[in-house]
């Protein structure tokens, strides 16, 4: 694996379970082999309500979209590494 970073803001362990609360988190970001990217973060049931209010012909995007299981600092370290490692990154748009 090329060199690999993630970075949570200092302070999030102080708010860490309201974000797992909520279900969501922008305010990541992952380096890999030099290249910076801000990864967005949503467990299943925040993600499918965002769907469910979609009114028709509605939409919703989200670049750089990572769902995990619980939006907790470790999952989104983990799922990030994975994407790292699996040479996944190559479908992310860099900032």
């Amino acid at each position: 694996m090329s060199e690999f970073s993630f970075v949570l803001p200092e302070d999030f362990a102080d708010y860490e379970r309201e974000v797992e609360v909520k279900g969501y988190f922008f305010g990541t970001i992952m380096i890999v082999a030099g290249k910076r990217y801000s990864l967005n973060f949503f467990d299943p049931a925040r993600l499918s309500l965002q769907l469910n209010e979609l009114e028709e012909g509605g939409m919703f995007f989200e670049p750089n979209l990572v769902v995990v299981k619980s939006v907790t600092g470790s999952h989104m370290e983990e799922a990030a590494r994975q994407l790292a490692e699996s040479d996944q990154v190559k479908f992310l748009v860099p900032d």
